[in-house]
């Protein structure tokens, strides 16, 4: 993805929609770890991986709380942890897509919710605008 296109998304995203693009970066990290396996990239694969754990890492410290959704999206996580750790010892893809096929319903669900909601207050501030740089605040003071 884009660095700014990314960037946007972030900034016009609310709290479901920044889950969603974190399970999307999983999607397309555990899809580059696959094809770093075809290739026999090991090094690129264990970057990959790596950042993968970041992701994860994020995951289950958003959901931390002892409700039941945060108990069960952390044990997925967790599972999916597992998935990836064993694809990179075993230098085998079929985890990687054994992991997407957990995520990929995961992903959907937040990306529903984010539709639910309506999205961070800076999303109006980037309308029309294509560069992120293009949006400079004024030097207008309020006070109150």
């Amino acid at each position: 993805m884009e660095k700014t296109s990314l960037e946007k998304k972030v900034l016009s995203s609310n709290e479901w929609g920044l889950i969603a693009l974190l399970n999307e970066g999983l999607i397309e990290r555990f899809q580059e770890a696959a094809e770093a396996i075809k290739r026999e990239d090991f090094e690129e694969l264990n970057k990959i991986t790596n950042n993968c754990r970041d992701i994860l890492t994020e995951l289950l410290v958003t959901f931390r709380e002892k409700d039941d959704l945060s108990t069960n999206l952390r044990s997925l996580y967790l599972y999916t942890n597992t998935l990836i750790t064993e694809a990179e010892i075993k230098k085998d893809g079929s985890y990687y897509i054994e992991a997407i096929d957990i995520i990929k319903p995961l992903y959907a669900g937040f990306k529903s919710l984010e539709m639910k909601e309506k999205p961070n207050i800076i999303s109006g501030l980037l309308y029309g605008k294509d560069d992120l740089e293009e949006f400079k605040q004024s030097d207008k003071v309020f006070e109150g």
